[in-house]
């Protein structure tokens, strides 16, 4: 858990800063509900890990909670759920959108029907928390650098400018 969860991920608190996600997020949902059974899993979902995640194991499931910070994951979670004909309550976040659905095997929309189209820029809120892709750290690496060397530069030589334009100047 990062500092930048805080704000956005009810479940975690400042004591929680450098925990596993799906620890705390399993304890603090017992503690709402302690007859909430749950496993929290920290192992990553996907064809990488088809040994932990196998037909046994979804078949076992009886409903699936999503909270995955990556497209790829949710897509995979998602294409399982409907294999399976396992109910989703599929949730996450993705920059400045938010997303929350629930899937019912070939009764409702599933998660992977539909995309977001492309954003045409890189949400700031990704930009300063959280650059997980190479143009997002391309991109921040911009905007840092203009930061210090070209708007303070910019503003200082404006400053100056007005001041001689002013009939107060010295």
């Amino acid at each position: 858990i990062d500092v930048t969860n805080l704000n956005r991920q009810f479940l975690f608190r400042t004591e929680d800063v450098e925990k596993a996600k799906s620890t705390t997020a399993a304890r603090a949902a017992q503690v709402m509900n302690p007859d909430l059974q749950v496993v929290a899993m920290q192992d990553p979902v996907g064809e990488d890990t088809e040994h932990i995640f196998h037909d046994e194991f979804w078949d076992s499931q009886d409903v699936m909670v999503n909270a995955l910070d990556n497209i790829k994951a949710r897509l995979y979670v998602d294409a399982k759920c409907v294999f399976h004909l396992k109910p989703l309550l599929e949730s996450g976040t993705l920059g400045t959108k938010a997303n929350a659905q629930v899937v019912v095997p070939h009764k409702t929309q599933a998660y992977g029907d539909s995309r977001d189209p492309p954003e045409q820029s890189i949400p700031m809120c990704t930009l300063k928390n959280f650059p997980h892709k190479i143009e997002h750290c391309i991109e921040w690496a911009r905007d840092d650098f203009a930061g210090r060397f070209t708007s303070s530069v910019a503003d200082a030589q404006a400053y100056l400018e007005d001041r001689k334009a002013s009939p107060c100047a010295p």
